[in-house]
């Protein structure tokens, strides 16, 4: 009985030595020796539910997408080498968006490159392929379009089919909508009165595609040199809805992210900042966070402190640096610690203009000074084993619901190689997990009841509700790949996490890009089960009802543990049973032997 629960506990000793030395740097687990690669999107290029990872070579002539795997390496190089890769000779890669071009089901590649003397971005469209696994490279002397800026991606008409918004050569905003046929988008201009007085749009730009108003269809919103704009569609045209000047009193202005700060069921703008009035400053002297509250219609400037515990200065970024990934300051935003509160991930730099990335935890804000009720607090030395990197976003790795973070590091003058960091604290918390692909129909697939799993589709926005342990409602919102410029890097799919809340998410809402469609298409789904994966198909487009979906359910750390204790307990108690069975059934033979020797009196 001893040895039983010594080996017991030793494979439960063993199991967790070997989870902790998986649950920092795991870059060897997850990419073997594929590490000297750019990240420029993600998306499941061959439809086999684990998301894949586009990348570029760092001299950004190379596109390839790397395959995930169940088992480790978990990302590979194409197999064979000619599959889903292109290589040029002139074309200098700067974005890549993953997405179904042409409506064929299958995924193609949307590449921006910058052009030559006129310092144009040129738009390359990548037609792929579902049956053979490849991309057609096509002609690098001929793009598609050129434009003045990176394209915001996004679904213009609601057709499922991605669609761009920018500025052409000329300065003109302008939409270009895709078909089904693989031709040249059709472009629409975006003045619908013809009034031309609006102001040229920011470069690097941060527009999105992002429900602002709550009713699940994506708004647009546009950063413009001057202020930030609301465009909301009505039956398929777009009108200015509102205008929102700058914050006060900033010099320079970074990337705007989306999230639900506050838990509070609406999407909020977070904007870092400047205050430094010199442009030719490269590095901020005084930093800041500030949120856009769309109820309250007023901006709310966070506190938080650039400063570690050394007391070394922290700074954001006007302009590159000198370094990839730092032409514009981005908060990349993911729920790193499943509470439900969204967490950011940004580079900083110190007064000798190194890089580090840096979490910043979202948490609550207590005491007299606090401008608002959520603060975020730098998590200074989290990835500082990792060196000089310039690059930190959220991935789930192992498909667990758990978001790792993907990071880019600078190893020498000329050279960088991705790493990962997995976090080993154990939060008891749960999540749910969130995918609506487009649900275009592969050729007749449809037809013989062969629902498609579809690609990266921009612009369907979640909300959930649940009840907390303390009876209290929670709910939060999303809207899935809302940028697609200048590395956003944003995931196919969505967390939200629920913290530790066991319950069942009582209602979840999902709702597509309203296009030309008069009504928003929306959909509800009750009872979801907490550390699961919901897929959302929205087919039949038109008839919501009838939409697919399909519910994937990861079991968590606790649930094994909870079965291993068992387990356990079980093998112990039937170790007693059968030690205790062994003694009676000695005794037993004992007694009969005693039985046996004994003089009976009654014979003589």
């Amino acid at each position: 009985m001893a040895c039983i629960s010594s080996l017991f506990l030793l494979i439960i000793c063993c199991q967790i030595g070997q989870y902790s030395v998986l649950s920092l740097n795991i870059t060897q687990f997850v990419f073997g020796e594929n590490t000297k690669y750019l990240p420029a999107a993600f998306g499941d290029f061959n439809s086999d539910k684990l998301t894949d990872m586009f990348v570029v070579t760092q001299d950004g002539r190379t596109l390839k997408v790397l395959m995930s795997h169940a088992e480790s390496p978990l990302f590979r190089e194409p197999d064979p080498p000619e599959g889903p890769s292109c290589t040029y000779k002139t074309l200098s890669i700067v974005s890549v968006v993953p997405g179904d071009f042409d409506g064929n089901g299958a995924m193609d590649v949307m590449i921006v490159s910058l052009g030559g003397v006129t310092k144009s971005y040129d738009i390359y469209i990548l037609w792929g392929s579902l049956r053979n696994m490849t991309l057609e490279c096509g002609f690098e002397d001929s793009p598609l379009l050129k434009l003045s800026g990176q394209p915001l991606v996004m679904d213009m008409n609601g057709d499922m089919i991605p669609d761009l918004f920018g500025e052409d050569e000329n300065g003109t905003r302008k939409f270009w909508v895709f078909g089904t046929e693989r031709k040249p988008p059709t472009p629409h201009l975006m003045f619908v009165d013809g009034s031309e007085n609006h102001p040229r749009l920011k470069i690097p730009s941060s527009h999105a595609f992002v429900d602002l108003n709550s009713d699940l269809a994506a708004d647009l919103w546009i950063t413009a040199k001057t202020r930030f704009e609301i465009w909301i569609t009505a039956e398929g045209v777009y009108q200015l809805n509102e205008t929102i000047d700058f914050p006060p009193d900033v010099g320079y202005i970074g990337q705007t992210s989306f999230a639900d700060v506050n838990l509070d069921g609406n999407i909020d703008a977070v904007v870092p900042v400047c205050f430094d009035k010199n442009k030719n400053v490269l590095l901020c002297k005084k930093n800041s966070i500030f949120i856009y509250d769309f109820i309250r219609k007023e901006w709310i400037e966070i506190d938080v402190i650039f400063e570690d515990p050394l007391g070394n200065a922290w700074s954001f970024a006007t302009s590159s640096v000198g370094y990839l990934y730092t032409e514009t300051t981005t908060l990349r935003v993911g729920d790193f610690n499943l509470d439900g509160y969204p967490d950011l991930l940004v580079t900083l730099f110190d007064l000798s203009e190194v890089p580090r990335v840096v979490l910043l935890e979202n948490i609550k804000c207590s005491g007299d000074s606090c401008k608002y009720h959520r603060s975020f607090a730098p998590k200074w030395d989290l990835f500082k084993d990792f060196g000089k990197t310039v690059l930190g976003t959220f991935f789930d790795f192992q498909e667990d619901g758990t978001l790792d973070v993907l990071l880019v590091q600078k190893t020498s003058d000329h050279e960088y190689q991705l790493g990962v960091y997995k976090d080993s604290t154990e939060y008891d918390a749960v999540f749910v997990k969130v995918l609506i692909p487009t649900g275009r129909c592969y050729g007749e697939d449809c037809a013989l009841n062969n629902i498609a799993y579809g690609t990266n589709q921009p612009g369907p926005s979640i909300t959930y509700s649940i009840t907390t342990a303390t009876g209290s409602n929670q709910c939060s919102k999303a809207t899935q790949l809302h940028q697609s410029a200048h590395h956003s890097l944003q995931l196919p799919y969505t967390v939200f996490g629920l913290g530790r809340n066991w319950n069942f998410v009582e209602v979840m809402k999902v709702g597509i890009p309203r296009g030309n469609n008069s009504v928003t298409l929306t959909s509800s789904f009750t009872q979801i089960i907490p550390n699961s994966q919901l897929i959302v198909i929205p087919y039949p487009k038109e008839n919501p009802d009838r939409w697919v979906s399909k519910l994937f359910i990861t079991p968590s750390k606790a649930m094994l543990m909870t079965a291993g204790a068992l387990i356990g307990t079980c093998l112990f108690v039937a170790a007693i049973i059968g030690v205790l069975h062994h003694r009676e059934k000695q005794q037993d033979k004992r007694e009969k032997q005693q039985e046996a020797h004994k003089f009976h009196f009654d014979a003589m």
